[in-house]
């Protein structure tokens, strides 16, 4: 039986409600305050039992000292380093905390080197994301899907000044995904929870079968008067490993646009929502050349896909069909190279790996910050996968 982890933000989601919802399904409160409180952190970490209108949930405080001091990303790669949690633990927490600091760099037109976070770089936010870690490698660190992400609106104070809601940085991370501004006017998904959800999960397709097993309520600090402020972690079972699927096949061939308008038109489809996009050279009618454009989305998100396809390409219509396909089970780990968190993606059958492959983005990210080729980072980041995970290692 393969198990998975749905969290439903039907009011967004925090870094401490979705460790109160992970604690409240695991039900080790103790064990996590423990942990947290030495770590080698200022911090003071409480689990308390409490309800949200009428529903009882966990919640969990961490107190830190205020601190002026914006943090860059040496010292939390640092920091995440000689923490005293397993590699696996450092490793994804390495991860979330780079996707921040790349969405905050991009969203200030800097390098990665010279972003400084305040908020999200104090302690209580270490913890937040060590401590997710630390609890899905309990659930052995099972697939992640979350639901339509629900923002909030209206508007919030920072450091740059008054910001919309979300902010530009959430933005950037729920780019090309599900969401929706609910009816509460407040930030209801912070950057923390944001970096979680969307670098260890993915949003949840409409046509999922599963069975529930557990749930977890975690909440957070506000309270709202027709919303719960709630977050609900549900551990569910598949049947098997190799789970069905479907997916729609969209598909249209083109005799009048150019490669290069072609190759952004790609790039603004995936960012609709895509699950793949792919492109054939073929031959048309009167002995055009041209090229075929194939499509693959879920159901929620075809008419934003649609739409796409039409506003990015020179495509005047579109063949659909709904096709069933077998997916194996997919699980993202990582391996440290020459200092660097290289994403690797695994996938199994029956309990065994079938394949292991680098996420090929990261080896070109370790080759540029250690001044390599690419088939040189590309070497290292195979071998280290053999010593790791070679025959008998897994």
């Amino acid at each position: 039986m393969a198990r998975e982890l749905l969290f439903q933000t039907e009011c967004g989601a925090s870094g401490d409600m979705i460790l109160a919802s992970l604690i409240d399904l695991l039900d080790n409160g103790r064990e996590f305050k423990e942990t947290f409180e030495n770590i080698g952190l200022p911090v003071t970490v409480d689990v308390a039992s409490t309800e949200k209108n009428h529903l009882r949930c966990k919640q969990v405080t961490i107190e830190a000292p205020p601190t002026s001091h914006a943090v860059g990303w040496g010292e939390i790669e640092s920091f995440i380093a000689a923490a005293p949690l397993s590699p696996g633990v450092r490793a994804d927490a390495g991860l979330i905390f780079r996707a921040i600091f790349e969405a905050e760099a991009a969203v200030h037109g800097e390098d990665l080197k010279d972003v400084h976070l305040h908020e999200v770089g104090a302690d209580d936010s270490l913890v937040d994301i060590l401590g997710f870690c630390w609890l899905w490698e309990k659930l052995e660190r099972c697939p992640i899907f979350f639901t339509t992400l629900v923002t909030g609106s209206g508007s919030v104070r920072t450091r740059h000044g008054v910001l919309p809601v979300p902010p530009p940085a959430v933005l950037r991370l729920v780019q090309g995904l599900a969401c929706r501004a609910g009816e509460i006017e407040d930030e209801l998904l912070t950057p923390t929870a944001a970096a979680i959800l969307t670098t260890c999960g993915r949003q949840a397709g409409a046509g999922r079968s599963v069975r529930p097993l557990k749930a977890g309520y975690g909440c957070g600090h506000k309270s709202f008067a027709s919303t719960p402020n709630l977050l609900r972690v549900v551990l569910e079972e598949r049947d098997a490993e190799a789970a069905d699927d479907g997916v729609w096949v969209l598909e249209t061939c083109l005799d009048d646009i150019s490669p290069e308008l072609l190759a952004h038109a790609s790039d603004k489809i995936v960012q609709a929502g895509a699950l793949d996009v792919f492109i054939a050279p073929l031959l048309m009618k009167k002995g055009r050349p041209g090229f075929q454009l194939t499509v693959l989305c879920r159901d929620d998100v075809r008419n934003k896909v649609t739409a796409a396809i039409f506003a990015e390409s020179t495509a005047i219509g579109l063949r659909q069909r709904f096709s069933d396909r077998i997916v194996l089970k997919r699980e993202t780990r990582s391996v440290r190279v020459a200092g660097c968190d290289v994403r690797l993606k695994f996938a199994s059958a029956e309990g065994c790996t079938t394949n292991v492959k680098p996420e090929f983005d990261d080896v070109c990210r370790l080759a540029a910050e250690r001044k390599l080729t690419a088939k040189e980072a590309l070497r290292l980041v195979l071998e280290a996968i053999h010593e790791e995970h070679g025959p008998g290692k897994d």
